[in-house]
C-alpha cells in the first residue's frame, strides 16, 4: 500500500503529465502566443499556481512539452536500417511505422508545424531540435542504404527532404485537412506508390523520351 509520500509523488507525476498533455492541445489549437496558462491549467484540471510551480513559465512549459513528448525515441525503436532486405520493403515498413506514430502524436505534430514559422528558426531552439533530428535521422538511414549499394549515391539530406515532404503531405491531406479516412489496405497501397515514386521517379519505364 502506498505511503503518504508515495501518494504525493504519484499525484505530482499525474498532475505534471496532465498539464503537458493539455499544453500540447492548447498550443496546437491556438499557437504559443494565443495559448494562456490559465486555459492550459483549466484543461488539465490543475491550479495555475501549480503549473508555474512545476514549469516556471509558459515558455518553459512549451519547451518541456516538445522535448518530453517528442516521438523520436519511439521512431528510433521502430525504424530499421537493414541493408540486407529489399529497399522498397524497408522503406514501406519505416514509413508505415512513422505514420502510425505521428497519428498518435497529432497534437505535437500540429504544434510544431504551426509554430515553426512563428518562432526564430534557430537549430538550438526547442522547436527546431526534433525537426532537425528527424531530418538527420532519415539522412543517416538513406546514407546507409547508399553505402550498401541499394540507392544511387547522391545528397542524402536532399533526398530526405523529398521523402519526408511526400509523407508529411500525405499525412496532412489525409488526417488533418480532410474528413475522409482511408482503410489500412488503401493506405498500404498509397505508401507502396510513394516508395515506388521515390525510388524510380516518374520517367517512362522503358527509358524512352
Amino acid at each position: 500500500m502506498p505511503t503518504k509520500g508515495e501518494d504525493s509523488v504519484i499525484d505530482f507525476s499525474s498532475t505534471r503529465n496532465r498539464i503537458i498533455d493539455a499544453a500540447l492541445e492548447v498550443f496546437a489549437l491556438k499557437g504559443f502566443k494565443g495559448a494562456t496558462t490559465k486555459e492550459i491549467a483549466k484543461r488539465a484540471r490543475a491550479n495555475e499556481v501549480t503549473l508555474f510551480r512545476l514549469f516556471k513559465s509558459k515558455k518553459a512549459l512549451f519547451a518541456t512539452a516538445i522535448q518530453e513528448r517528442s516521438p523520436l525515441a519511439e521512431i528510433d525503436r521502430r525504424m530499421t536500417f537493414d541493408t540486407q532486405r529489399p529497399i522498397d520493403d524497408v522503406l514501406f515498413e519505416n514509413i508505415k511505422a512513422v505514420l502510425g506514430i505521428v497519428r498518435a502524436n497529432k497534437h505535437l505534430y500540429m504544434l510544431m508545424l504551426g509554430e515553426s514559422w512563428r518562432q526564430t528558426k534557430s537549430r538550438d531552439s526547442p522547436l527546431m531540435q526534433p525537426l532537425n533530428a528527424a531530418l538527420d535521422y532519415v539522412s543517416s538511414f538513406l546514407q546507409a542504404q547508399m553505402d550498401a549499394g541499394k540507392l544511387a549515391k547522391t545528397d542524402s539530406r536532399l533526398c530526405s527532404m523529398a521523402l519526408m515532404g511526400s509523407v508529411q503531405f500525405y499525412f496532412m491531406n489525409t488526417y488533418v485537412m480532410s474528413n475522409v479516412r482511408t482503410n489500412e489496405g488503401e493506405e498500404d497501397r498509397t505508401i507502396r506508390r510513394l516508395v515506388e515514386l521515390f525510388l524510380n521517379g516518374m520517367g517512362p519505364k522503358d527509358g524512352g523520351g
